[in-house]
């Protein structure tokens, strides 16, 4: 004869069927909401450009309208805005599900110079990517850069060296830079700072922004010791080295194409001095 239930038992069990049968419709309901137009991209929002269409910005991320919103995945579709836009220095994505809407937020890098050569002006980015070419480079807030490009195109990267001295110039203060008339890369890892006030600076690409800080109080100081516009080398570490263009060899003068510079100007000695 079959052993009957206690009652104990019998609470048990339809406890059990109880907990399948709420899990069955919980499962029931998730596949709901994950198939439901509820849970997709209906509505794709971009913030924070103003040159690069939204369209292209959208493209880039990945992401598609009636895509699931579980397979958003925001980290990748950040990175991806970043890796095939460089004009883009950063971006974020979030996700509203009540809404159903995915939001781009993106940083674009900011024009730093313009570079110069036998076939115009052109734009550069942060990054060193060239933004566009325009007509002058005449009532603009940026250095000139020229150098040896023999490559240059629009929408894509300047060389190894010119790009170096974009990534600089992004951390220098505009209000340093006034008195700058063209930044010369030399291809050394150096550069040539031609100023208005007609002194030549010699600096390290790698240490850019530290040199333009430190050229005004340095030119004061030779000016205050009596000296005309010549070359002061800020390679290295102090003394920093100043050299009037009377004491240049000829053939080593350098002149400025950008600013019309047609000769050095004559120091008025042939020896050098040290900033202390």
């Amino acid at each position: 004869m079959p052993r009957q239930e206690t009652a104990e038992e019998r609470e048990r069990r339809k406890a059990r069927n109880r907990r399948i049968v709420v899990s069955f419709f919980a499962f029931i309901g998730l596949v709901a909401v994950l198939e439901s137009p509820l849970a997709r991209v209906r509505h794709i929002e971009v913030s924070g450009n103003t040159t690069i269409p939204m369209e292209q910005i959208v493209a880039a991320s990945g992401v598609a309208y009636g895509e699931s919103l579980w397979e958003v995945n925001r980290k990748r579709a950040a990175s991806a805005v970043v890796a095939k836009l460089p004009m883009v220095d950063r971006a974020a994505i979030s996700v509203s599900w009540p809404s159903g809407t995915v939001s781009i937020e993106v940083h674009e890098r900011d024009v730093v110079a313009v570079y110069a050569d036998q076939n115009g002006f052109y734009e550069l980015m942060s990054n060193g990517y060239v933004y566009q070419k325009i007509a002058s480079a005449a009532g603009l807030p940026y250095p000139i850069v020229t150098g040896q490009e023999s490559d240059l195109s629009v929408h894509r990267m300047a060389s190894a060296a010119v790009s170096s001295v974009c990534r600089q110039l992004a951390s220098v203060p505009a209000s340093e830079l006034t008195g700058v008339s063209e930044i010369h890369v030399n291809g050394d890892g150096t550069v040539t700072i031609y100023l208005d006030n007609d002194f030549e600076v010699l600096a390290d690409v790698a240490d850019l922004r530290g040199s333009v800080a430190a050229i005004q109080p340095t030119i004061r100081y030779f000016e205050g010791k009596g000296y005309r516009p010549g070359v002061i080398d800020l390679t290295g570490s102090p003394p920093y080295r100043y050299t009037p263009f009377s004491s240049l060899p000829s053939s080593n003068a350098k002149t400025s194409s950008a600013s019309g510079r047609g000769g050095p100007v004559q120091g008025t000695s042939s020896k050098t001095a040290s900033h202390p």
